[in-house]
């Protein structure tokens, strides 16, 4: 039952983080700038996380890092060989709000170079 609640827990928060990466920013409210979003395609959910690597990556909003912490705790307590990558601790450069697209971009090149099956991102509040 745990794993469930776990992705469903994920899940929440891409999709958190997905409908706040499209909603638009005052810019482009205002009509100085503008940006199409096609179509998201998710990508395939692993069977298992067994011998997984799963990249936890805070954006400094109070209290995300403890919520992630907890996430860290329960998976490993609870999934085999799992390996977590807390990436507020490895590169705290990531602990950001980032406010341009090149942030973000730089952020989540950051991120794949940790090489995770799975991103699990808070924003907490």
């Amino acid at each position: 039952m745990l794993k469930k609640e776990i992705w469903i827990f994920a899940l929440a928060l891409m999709l958190a983080v997905g409908l706040t990466a499209c909603s638009k920013t005052p810019e482009q409210k205002s009509g100085k700038a503008e940006v199409t979003v096609g179509q998201v395609k998710m990508n395939p959910h692993p069977a298992s996380l067994e011998g997984k690597t799963v990249v936890l990556r805070w954006n400094s909003k109070l209290n995300g890092d403890k919520v992630l912490d907890r996430v860290a705790e329960l998976l490993t307590q609870k999934v085999p060989g799992v390996k977590i990558v807390k990436m507020y601790r490895v590169d705290p450069s990531t602990v950001v709000v980032a406010e341009k697209m090149e942030d973000s971009l730089q952020i989540a090149d950051k991120i794949v170079a940790q090489k995770p099956d799975i991103v699990i991102a808070s924003q907490a509040d």
